[in-house]
């Protein structure tokens, strides 16, 4: 990800994944989600005007209790404007 925004605190870069549940239909009650948070703080933290490469382990989205039905991926926060490249999901 890269951001021109300033990126220090409150900035907050959030990544969040949905589980749609076993009758994978979102909104049904059975969905469960996690949101990371990425700040000047984390590591790897949070940069204006640099290229941020993110390698989140599924094992760190710890509200994610059922995995077997992901249907969202949802970038959100402060910086407003964010570049995104490459999203991928491996094994």
């Amino acid at each position: 990800v890269w951001t021109p925004d300033p990126s220090e605190a409150p900035a907050t870069f959030k990544v969040k994944l949905v589980d749609l549940g076993a009758d994978r239909t979102i909104g049904t009650g059975d969905d469960v989600e996690h949101e990371v948070l990425i700040t000047a703080a984390s590591t790897p933290a949070l940069g204006t005007g640099q290229w941020l490469s993110l390698d989140i382990p599924l094992a760190d989205f710890t509200g994610l209790t059922t995995q077997a039905a992901i249907g969202q991926l949802i970038l959100s926060g402060d910086p407003n404007t964010i570049w995104v490249d490459n999203v991928l999901f491996r094994k």
